[in-house]
């Protein structure tokens, strides 16, 4: 049998682990010395002396505090190249409603799936009928690594596939971790769900590849006892969530506690004491940020609040208001991060019904109209010129269609204004004209550093277009920087 450890896979490995991480400083250094990197990897491998890196420790806040243990790039290499071996046993072994960390079997899909469900045992919302929707206590700090290895060894005949699997099941990452946040954060991490709490033998870390693919090796025992021992048609799992749906609620309470007892006695878990919900299907299904309907779906209050919150951290960065205007500063880096934020939240809003939604958030805040040009369920760059300007006067005509107020322009160390502005700037603040640049009829100007006193005398909205560090030629690419605008805006 030819070795699973050769350059060629591995290359291919690494050649999925950087997608879409290729500007990340991990993939950035481990690509410098690409081959030097791959060739000793494959050597560790093929020799059987790899062991994994410690891991990058630090606790995120989502909805909850979670510690994270991020692997290597090396290592995560190796996951890769393990995985995608893995994945061609068990795949045909999976049941079709095990989701998360499988081709076609993300979020939406599994929203989809469970909506088809509802719809199917209501009879198309005609009948009564009841959801079970569980989870599991502390799943992945409570998953026993050696049980794990025995199902993943019982199906495995490559030995180099056997030795790999047990290195990276056994490996404990809280043993040597680097930390990259304060250590006070941990005290917001429960003990049971932190991997330096948990008994010896327990525990897969939050953050690899490998645990995403581990959890469904390790609950597809769950998934097949609930398929052919109960005998449940409406079954759907993501991750540790999963819902049972059906006609009758005590065939639900049954199945319940049955359940609970196969978890304690076959894979040493736990059903969350307090996470046991048991309702009609009419009152809707809250999963996987959104609450869904045999007929429709909806956002999520709480996502709807996070995205709200977010919003409103930003907009108290971003403007200050004063007694008579308002002024919206806004930087290329962080209007980029808003866009970003706000187009991963219209882009979960797409899939529900939430029209309104997203139109509140405009009139809630204005300031996005300001910032952002609105197609279809996403937001473009305002300010930003979406074509290559060939002049001066090209790109302060786009500007000055997009904005009726003055608009001041940077050359060099110097704010511009041109034709009319520049008449008017000229008048208020004492300003001489001086020869007009090439297309325009008027201009005057004004240093920047003395700038602020000309701006106290302008009463009129103000639009300021600065200078970014590229350029095409001569030409200096430029975007809108900061306005000064009336106070109802």
């Amino acid at each position: 049998m030819a070795s699973l450890f050769t350059f060629e896979n591995v290359h291919r490995a690494w050649l999925y682990c950087r997608r879409k991480k290729r500007g990340k400083n991990a993939s950035l250094e481990f690509e410098v010395n690409v081959e030097e990197n791959l060739l000793e990897l494959t050597r560790e491998l093929a020799e059987r002396t790899y062991r994994p890196s410690p891991s990058f420790c630090f606790v995120a806040k989502n909805d909850k505090h979670r510690e994270v243990f991020a692997a290597n790039f090396r290592d995560r290499v190796v996951h890769h190249l393990l995985v995608r071996q893995l994945e061609k046993i068990w795949e045909p072994i999976f049941i079709h409603d095990s989701y998360a960390c499988r081709k076609g079997k993300g979020t939406h899909a599994a929203v989809s799936r469970l909506q088809s469900f509802m719809r199917k045992v209501t009879n198309n919302n005609t009948r009564r009928a009841w959801f079970a929707k569980l989870d599991i206590k502390a799943f992945f700090p409570s998953i026993d690594r050696r049980l794990l290895l025995k199902m993943l060894l019982a199906k495995l005949e490559n030995e180099e596939m056997r030795r790999l699997s047990e290195v990276i099941v056994l490996h404990d990452p809280s043993t040597d971790p680097v930390l990259t946040c304060s250590p006070h954060k941990w005290r917001n991490v429960p003990d049971h769900k932190s991997l330096f709490c948990v008994p010896e033998g327990k525990g897969l870390p939050i953050g690899n590849l490998t645990s995403q693919f581990f959890a469904n090796v390790y609950l597809d025992k769950l998934d097949q006892f609930v398929k052919h021992g109960l005998k449940a048609k409406h079954y759907i799992r993501y991750v540790d969530d999963f819902i049972l749906l059906h006609e009758e609620l005590d065939q639900l309470t049954e199945w319940r506690d049955r359940i609970s007892d196969f978890l304690a006695m076959e894979l040493k878990l736990t059903l969350h004491p307090r996470r046991q919900i048991i309702r009609p299907v009419s009152n809707g299904i809250d999963f996987l940020g959104y609450v869904i309907r045999p007929t429709h779906l909806l956002v999520r209050r709480r996502t709807a609040q996070n995205c709200k919150k977010k919003l409103a951290d930003f907009e108290n960065q971003m403007l200050l208001k004063g007694p008579d205007c308002t002024i919206v500063r806004f930087p290329l880096q962080k209007t980029e991060k808003i866009r970003a934020t706000l187009n991963s939240y219209l882009g979960a809003f797409s899939h529900a019904s939430s029209l309104r939604l997203v139109e509140s958030l405009f009139v809630r805040f204005p300031f996005l109209r300001l910032l952002f040009r609105r197609r279809n369920r996403c937001v473009s760059l305002r300010w930003n010129m979406p074509f290559q300007a060939r002049n001066l006067f090209t790109q302060y005509r786009f500007f000055r269609s997009l904005f009726q107020g003055i608009v001041a322009i940077q050359v060099g160390c110097f704010l511009e204004f041109f034709n009319n502005d520049a008449r008017l700037i000229a008048g208020k603040c004492s300003l001489a004209l001086v020869r007009p640049r090439p297309g325009f009829q008027a201009r005057c100007g004004i240093h920047i550093r003395a700038f602020r006193r000309c701006a106290n005398k302008i009463d009129d909205d103000l639009l300021v277009v600065t200078q970014t560090v590229q350029s095409h030629g001569r030409l200096r690419e430029r975007t809108g920087s900061w306005m000064k605008i009336d106070i109802g805006y």
